[in-house]
This record gives C-alpha cells, structure tokens and sequence, in this order.
C-alpha cells in the first residue's frame, strides 16, 4: 500500500465530494471547493492519497492570528489506521510553520472518535454552537493553542 499527503488538485473536487456524502451525508460542494483551490489565498487543502485514490482529505485557512480547520475525514475503511492522525499532524506542523497562534475546529457532539483524536492533539473544547448542523446536531468549537 503506497500513500501521501499531497496538495489538492482541481480534478480531486469530485473524489473529495463523494467521500463527504459517504462519511457526512453532505458535502461543501464544488464551487465552493473550486474558488477553495483558485480564489482564498488563505486557503489550504490537502488530499490522503492511498494507492492513487482519495481517502480522505484536511483544509484550513491559515491567516496571521489564526488558523481554522475547515473540514478534515478520512474514508471509514482508513480510520483507526493512524491516517487521521498522519494528515492532522501535517495541518498542525504547517500551521506551527506559519507562526499562528491558535488553530480552532468545529466538530460534532457525538463524533467521539474525531474528539478523541483532537484531544490527543490538544485541541481543548471552547465553547458548543447550537443546532449548527443542517440536522441540528451541536458543534462544539476546539481550540489548540500552539505558544
């Protein structure tokens, strides 16, 4: 088995938006990845590449004063495999890289595999958003403080 983590192309957008139905039954959607990739100067996305196929994929924003973690999965067969903590590590160096001091996530209140692996990281719960996904469930805001 051969993978990377390698920069999103273009001609990933659809790869990637398949494997967001599969795992959040929703997905951004293509423009909003296109002007993603050719349009945020802020932006930074990046693909799991197993074998020459999409796996799974992170994106933040990286500004001066703080980075945010926009959207991050790994395919199901993958997880618990260390791949989400491959990829998740790699956000988090470029991010330490860029000199920010903090990285914020928002994720969901039942997703405790993903709050586990955060936690791990030392991301620290914030503060909830409530009902703010489409089916209603809380968010709860992490935060990694990296001074």
């Amino acid at each position: 088995m051969r993978y990377q983590i390698r920069e999103m192309k273009i001609s990933d957008i659809p790869f990637v938006i398949e494997g967001e139905k599969r795992i959040f039954k929703e997905t951004l959607g293509y423009d909003m990845f296109y002007s993603e990739l050719t349009l945020n100067p802020y932006a930074y996305y990046f693909i799991l590449d197993i074998d020459n196929q999409v796996r799974g994929y992170i994106g933040l924003w990286i500004e001066s004063e703080r980075a945010e973690i926009v959207n991050f999965y790994i395919d199901k067969e993958y997880q618990q495999q260390g791949y989400g903590s491959m990829i998740l590590e790699f956000a988090i160096n470029l991010c330490t890289m860029s000199k920010v001091p903090t990285i914020s996530l928002e994720v969901r209140e039942h997703n405790l595999i993903a709050i586990s692996l955060y936690e791990k990281y030392g991301f620290k719960f914030a503060y909830r958003r409530e009902k703010y996904y489409k089916d209603l469930e809380d968010a709860l805001v992490m935060i990694k403080e990296m001074r």
